[in-house]
């Protein structure tokens, strides 16, 4: 990292020594770096999910700074909500604009803001898969903590995820923390 800002220290001195048309170009790309990289400031992230301890209730505002109404499960293969409220379908309509396209390979949470929504995608694997609440077997409900409620969407307020291993597999959970 601070090799970077070191080289991008030397470029800016080099083109500001270049002229006024070359500190446009220069300060409009620089712009553009700020915006992409701070579009996914909120994001969450496979790291994320790594650093929830097995067991224990993670609040989503400890994982990401996205300001969020609700969180949503996209399961594999689920291309849209099920539900008929009004969330529903503006996530839908939000879903058929970006051409979002589910498989087997891959899940997502969609974060749903005031304005904004986002689309955050997981490969499936070994260390890192998905039970949505359907798929909460009695097993798998004795290994939850108290005080957790699996749920396919939460509110922004109370969404929080569990990690559990299972049959040789880590799995996250969505759901509401009482």
């Amino acid at each position: 990292m601070g090799l970077r800002i070191g080289a991008i220290a030397w470029i800016s001195i080099r083109i500001f020594a270049e002229g006024t048309t070359m500190r446009f170009i220069f300060l409009a790309t620089m712009a553009l770096i700020a915006c992409a990289a701070s579009a996914k400031a909120g994001s969450l992230d496979e790291d994320a999910f790594k650093n929830i301890p097995l067991g224990k209730v993670t609040k989503f505002s400890n994982l990401s700074s996205f300001d969020t109404q609700a969180v949503c499960l996209l399961q594999p293969y689920q291309g849209r909500l099920s539900s008929k409220d009004a969330l529903a379908a503006r996530v839908n309509k939000y879903l058929a604009a970006k051409n979002y396209v589910p498989d087997e390979g891959h899940f997502a949470f969609v974060l749903i803001g005031k304005e904004a929504i986002e689309i955050t995608t997981f490969n499936r694997s070994q260390k890192l898969d998905v039970l949505a609440k359907d798929e909460v077997s009695s097993p798998i409900a004795e290994m939850l903590p108290k005080g957790f409620a699996a749920t396919d969407c939460a509110s922004g307020q109370s969404a929080a995820f569990v990690k559990i291993e299972f049959r040789a597999r880590t799995y996250v959970l969505l759901g509401q923390a009482r």
